[in-house]
């Protein structure tokens, strides 16, 4: 008898322990997708949270997306891939970009879509995305 007390005791010590510990604790991250409608916003993350950015890109004509600022050290790019619409040469797709939260500050996603030969021509498009880490 005494011992199943002493056992329900540590039992409910227990539950207490494990319920304070995780109080505020963040069950999951969050991960928004973003694409061109998001150009000049700015996204508020935790740590861990994710960004999904896609942007049309077609480079069988010579147009790319390219960086001209990654939110490092605050946002690091754990993914950087092309996915076609379908596989007819010259179809166009999307270039795609997953960002991770890693450091509380803030930094800018800054991009410009243009032929990376043509040094002194124009973007045809430029992309600014800022994120706040907290």
């Amino acid at each position: 008898m005494r011992s199943s007390r002493a056992l329900r005791a540590l039992h409910r010590f227990v539950l207490v322990l494990l319920s304070v510990c995780c109080c505020g604790c963040k069950p999951t991250s969050l991960t928004i997708n973003a694409d061109k409608s998001y150009d000049g916003r700015t996204l508020e993350l935790g740590i861990g949270d994710g960004v999904k950015l896609s942007l049309a890109e077609n480079p069988t004509t010579g147009y790319q997306w390219g960086f001209l600022a990654k939110p490092e050290p605050y946002c690091v790019v754990v993914n950087d891939e092309y996915v076609t619409n379908t596989e007819a040469i010259g179809s166009s797709g999307a270039h795609n970009w997953d960002f991770r939260a890693v450091s509380k500050g803030t930094g800018s996603v800054r991009m410009a879509y243009g032929r990376p030969w043509e040094k002194d021509a124009a973007p045809a498009q430029t992309f600014k995305l800022t994120l706040v880490v907290k």
